[in-house]
Order: structure tokens, then sequence, then C-alpha cells
């Protein structure tokens, strides 16, 4: 074997050990000096009234609950809250990245209505638009992304 051939399979050899530790090398989620996130981790959601009643339980994105609302009116306020994995039911997270998030499926029977100022709190009301069914979702966001999703929880706007 020639020099010439010796140093092409040794820069071959480097070449491909290059490439395996690159892709097998620690991600900067592993990296011991980068901060840890925390991620809210919760398996249903509970939505309580303005009284304190529980209106709406939703555990594993199952429910046999309605979340109502009327005609032409805002709701009183509703507080929303979490099941831990083992169906305990834990405050919602107070991380400063961390927010909650809704969504309204037909925004032509209800829409998603908070405070100035509390935009992400875990405290909503319902704006009932017109009589119908709909559904709302829950989220916890952090960042930019959801941790959490709640399922459809179904949403009925009613006449007075």
């Amino acid at each position: 074997m020639t020099l010439l051939n010796k140093t092409t399979v040794y820069l071959k050899i480097v070449l491909i050990s290059l490439i395996l530790i690159n892709i097998t090398a620690c991600s900067d989620d592993d990296d011991p000096i980068a901060p840890e996130e925390h991620h809210f981790e919760a398996i249903g959601t509970v939505i309580y009234n303005a009284t304190g009643a529980i209106d709406v339980s939703i555990l594993r994105g199952t429910t046999t609950d309605t979340l109502y609302a009327v005609v032409g009116e805002r709701s009183d306020h509703f507080e929303v809250k979490f099941y831990d994995e083992n169906e305990n039911i834990i405050e919602p997270p107070d991380e400063e990245h961390s927010s909650m998030a809704y969504e309204i499926e037909d925004s032509q029977i209800a829409t998603g209505w908070q405070h100035e100022g509390e935009e992400g709190e875990f405290e909503f009301h319902i704006d009932g638009l017109k009589t119908g069914i709909t559904t709302i979702e829950i989220f916890v966001k952090h960042d930019d992304h959801n941790d959490y999703r709640s399922g459809l929880i179904p949403l009925k706007v009613v006449s007075k």
C-alpha cells in the first residue's frame, strides 16, 4: 500500500469518526451547564364556577360534563386547576414562562374573555353569542409550546 493510499484510508477513518461523534454527541438538553426546564405534567382538568363548585372534570381527555353560558351574557369567572398522575387536584403552574390558553371551536357561538392584564392566568369568562353547542379546550403553554392540553370539553350556550 502506498503512502497516498494509507493517508486516504486514515482520512476516511477520521472523517467517519467525526461524523459518528457528531451524531451521537449529547444535545444541548443534556448540557449540565444549561438551566433545566420544568414542564408541567397533568392528566386532567377541573373547572370551578364562581361559587367554588366543580362545573367540569375532564380526565385523560374524557368527560361527561358540559360548560354552560347564556346568550348575550358574560359568565361569572371560571377557575382552572388540574389532576396530577395520582388523580389529585393540583394548582396550575405559577412559573414565569407558563400560562393558560384556550380554544373555542366555534367562535360564532361563544368566545372566551379574560380581564385586562390577566391574560394567560388560569381564570376566564365565556361570552355567549348565540344558542348552540361547541367545544373548548384548555392548554398550559410553556413559552411557545403546549405542555398540556385538556381534550375537548362540550360548551353549550343557551337562551335565558
